[in-house]
C-alpha cells in the first residue's frame, strides 16, 4: 500500500475525471487524502471522499493564500461553516491546509496568524490532525517556518504534518522535536533539490509522509506535467534511494505513519 497524504482531486484540474483517477488509485492500492484550500474546495473534498467507502479521505481548511487581505480570491474563515461540514461526515481526517505564506501574501500576516490559530483550535476541538503549509518570502527576509513554530508552541498542539517541507535541516529537527511529521513531494526528485534530499535522510522514518500535491509539483520524469496521485510511487522510490531502503519498506512505513496520524480505518 501507498498513501498520498496530500492531493487535490477536488481542484478544477480534476473536475471531469476525479472519479476515474480515484478509482484507479484504489485499484493500485493507493489511498489518497484530498485537501481543501477554501470553503468550496473543502466541500468538494468531502464529495470526493464520500463516493468511496474506504481509501479516499478529506481535509477541510482555508489556505493562507486565500486569507483575507491577499490578492488571491480572499475569504473570511468562519469556524461555524467548517464545523458544520465536519459534523455531517466521518470522512474528514484533518484540518488544512492552513499555515503561513509570505511568498504570495506578505502584507496580511496578522490575518494569517489569526486564521491559522482558529484552525488549530478547530483541529483541537475535533481531535483532528493539522496539514500545515509554509512558504518563506521571495526575498528570504520573512521566514514562515519560524513563525509557525512560534504559533504551534504557543497553542500547544502537536498533531500534524508540515506539508511539502522546504525549510532547513534545523527547522526540520525543530518540527520533529515538537512531534510533527514532515511531508515530502516530488520536489525531492528534482536534480537541483540537493539540500532537501539531505533533509529526507533525517530519521526517524516514523515521522515521514509522502505526498504529490497533485495537480502541482509533478516528480521526475513527469516534471512540468499535471501531477497525479499515482505518482506518489515515484516519491516513495526517491525516498527509498535516499534512505538506502527498499521501496516496500518505505511504502509500508509511510503508510503506517499516515494511518496513525490521520487515524485512518483499515
Amino acid at each position: 500500500m501507498l498513501i498520498d497524504s496530500h492531493a487535490h482531486l477536488n481542484f478544477e484540474e480534476f473536475s471531469n475525471r476525479w472519479q476515474q483517477v480515484a478509482a484507479d488509485c484504489l485499484d493500485r492500492n493507493i489511498w489518497v487524502i484530498n485537501v481543501g484550500s477554501q470553503l468550496i474546495t473543502s466541500k468538494q473534498a468531502v464529495v470526493v471522499a464520500e463516493n468511496f467507502s474506504q481509501g479516499i479521505y478529506a481535509a477541510v481548511g482555508l489556505h493562507p493564500l486565500h486569507v483575507w487581505g491577499s490578492n488571491f480570491h480572499p475569504e473570511e474563515f468562519f469556524i461555524s461553516e467548517y464545523q458544520e461540514i465536519i459534523n455531517k461526515t466521518k470522512k474528514i481526517v484533518a484540518i488544512g491546509e492552513t499555515g503561513i505564506d509570505f511568498y504570495h501574501a506578505s502584507n496580511n500576516f496578522a490575518s494569517q496568524q489569526r486564521v491559522f490559530t482558529q484552525q488549530i483550535n478547530l483541529a483541537k476541538e475535533n481531535n483532528l490532525a493539522l496539514i500545515i503549509h509554509s512558504r518563506n518570502s521571495q526575498d528570504g527576509q520573512r521566514n514562515a517556518y519560524q513563525e509557525i513554530l512560534k504559533i504551534l508552541k504557543q497553542e500547544k498542539y502537536t498533531r500534524g504534518v508540515i506539508h511539502c517541507f522546504g525549510g532547513t535541516a534545523q527547522e526540520a529537527v525543530a518540527f520533529l522535536d515538537l512531534g510533527f511529521y514532515l511531508g515530502f513531494t516530488g520536489i525531492i526528485t528534482f536534480k537541483n533539490a540537493k539540500l532537501l534530499q539531505q533533509i529526507v535522510r533525517i530519521r526517524p522514518l516514523e515521522k515521514l509522509l509522502i505526498e504529490t500535491d497533485s495537480p502541482y509539483l509533478a516528480p521526475e520524469p513527469h516534471r512540468g506535467e499535471t501531477n497525479q496521485p499515482q505518482y506518489v510511487e515515484l516519491v516513495a522510490a526517491k525516498v527509498a534511494e535516499l534512505q538506502g531502503l527498499t521501496l516496500a519498506q518505505i511504502a509500508d512505513q509511510t503508510s503506517a505513519n499516515a494511518i496513525k496520524l490521520f487515524n485512518l480505518k483499515t
